[in-house]
């Protein structure tokens, strides 16, 4: 099922020791704090090679080892409006809350920490009393398996999402025309069961908007699979790998390279996006929510929680 990694990126990941156990942004940009360029040091986490099946190449990644990269390869969003769920953080511009300079995104030691914290609520938060981020690729893609290696926050409240929406067109949930999709590759709410991730696939006839029947109808067997399934894990705090496999005649979720997670394409011979928005571009969204109609009340004594994450790659 497995096979080793790119050779030129095998041997220095050789050197290393350790293993591996929908939106209207208010705005968004890809501003860098500090002027100077820093390469963080690579870390023990990076020996592990994922679970990539056979036929895989890599086609893009980032390994959190370098400031420059992370800033080349992501945007961030910026605003306190709810994001559509009622959700309680303010994203903040470039990864840093200016009032403060509290660092809700950034690298070091050869990860990503993604922070929220709670803070006095004030015009600079839009009133919001949690802060967080929320990032975007620049890049986009259509087809392939797509892997992070994370470390999620049990911290009641959080809501931590490793997910994708289309490049070039609306979320499912935001437009009559129907061609949008989003692919919640892992969600996580603590808050709801400290040992359940979930993996979605949202189109505007499977989710059950507006009462429409839910779910992906296998046309060879007339089976119908339900939009999203969850799977258990031990100690979502330590480091898990979550991933999907994703081409024009199905999407399959993983959690360490076990799946737990498949719909088929009900109308593989027809191109119907209200069906099946999954043949386009999607690009892929980190971010770390606080609240929300899914994510819950926050713990009380809730002052600060991370999302740290290894690595994001792309293969095809």
């Amino acid at each position: 099922m497995k096979f080793p990694f790119q050779t030129s990126l095998a041997a220095a990941l050789l050197t290393l020791i350790a293993g591996c156990g929908a939106d209207n942004p208010v705005g968004r940009t890809s501003a860098k704090p500090g002027a100077e360029a820093k390469t963080a040091p690579k870390h023990a986490p990076k020996a592990e090679a994922g679970h990539v099946p056979n036929g895989y190449r890599l086609v893009w990644s980032d390994e959190f080892d370098s400031e420059d990269q992370f800033y080349s390869n992501w945007t961030f969003e910026r605003g306190g409006s709810g994001w559509g769920n009622n959700e309680l953080q303010y994203y903040c511009a470039g990864g840093v809350f200016e009032t403060t300079g509290q660092r809700t995104a950034s690298v070091g030691d050869g990860t990503l920490k993604i922070r929220a914290y709670k803070i006095t609520p004030s015009s600079a938060s839009r009133n919001r009393e949690f802060i967080s981020a929320r990032l975007n690729t620049r890049e986009s893609w259509q087809y392939g398996y797509i892997e992070m290696r994370a470390r999620l926050p049990k911290t009641a409240g959080c809501w931590p999402a490793f997910w994708m929406l289309l490049k070039d067109g609306p979320s499912y949930v935001r437009d009559e025309s129907r061609t949008g999709g989003e692919i919640d590759i892992v969600e996580y709410v603590p808050g709801d069961d400290q040992n359940t991730v979930h993996f979605s696939a949202h189109s505007y006839n499977a989710t059950g908007e507006a009462g429409r029947d839910t779910g992906y109808m296998d046309p060879a067997t007339g089976v119908k699979h339900p939009y999203s399934n969850h799977t258990h894990v031990e100690t979502p705090e330590d480091w898990h790998c979550y991933a999907m496999e994703w081409t024009h005649e199905a999407i399959r979720g993983y959690c360490d390279g076990v799946e737990y997670f498949y719909v088929p394409n009900p109308a593989p011979r027809a191109a119907d996006a209200a069906v099946w928005p999954f043949d386009q571009k999607y690009y892929i969204k980190l971010n770390l929510a606080v609240g929300g109609s899914w994510g819950g009340t926050p713990a009380e004594d809730f002052a600060e929680a991370t999302f740290e994450i290894d690595w994001v790659r792309v293969y095809q």
